[in-house]
């Protein structure tokens, strides 16, 4: 079972990078609303609490993959470098999750001001 898995999550792993890209652009996407929505007090929250959503969900699932790659004594990682050259130059999944994690806090955070005379105080 755990050659299964392990297995498995070799044949993931190359499909991680998109997935950790989509939640790096609707976390940005979320902060930008967050800061429009301060800024020019426009009212989009339903765009705000999507982007929070999903960068949560990604933060979460990554957070939850570097674990169960523990478990099994293979912890998951992105590869950023370009592998034909050889280049590696490889990032765990808990530091993807950790940020997506900490900007969805900030998204979260930042939404629940009511205007921006709150960052003068």
């Amino acid at each position: 079972m755990k050659n299964v898995m392990i297995e498995m999550m070799v044949a993931m792993m190359p499909l991680m990078k998109p997935v950790m890209w989509i939640g790096v652009i609707v976390a940005s996407i979320g902060l930008l609303l967050v800061i429009s929505n301060l800024a020019f007090k426009t009212n989009i929250k339903k765009g705000i609490v999507w982007s929070f959503r999903i960068a949560l969900t990604t933060a979460i699932f990554f957070l939850a993959a570097q674990l169960a790659g523990y478990l099994l004594s293979m912890p998951p990682t992105v590869n950023f470098g370009d592998s034909s050259k050889f280049e590696f130059i490889l990032v765990s999944f808990w530091q993807i999750g950790s940020a997506l994690l900490l900007v969805s806090l900030v998204i979260n955070f930042l939404s629940k001001r009511k205007n921006s005379e709150d960052f003068t105080a």
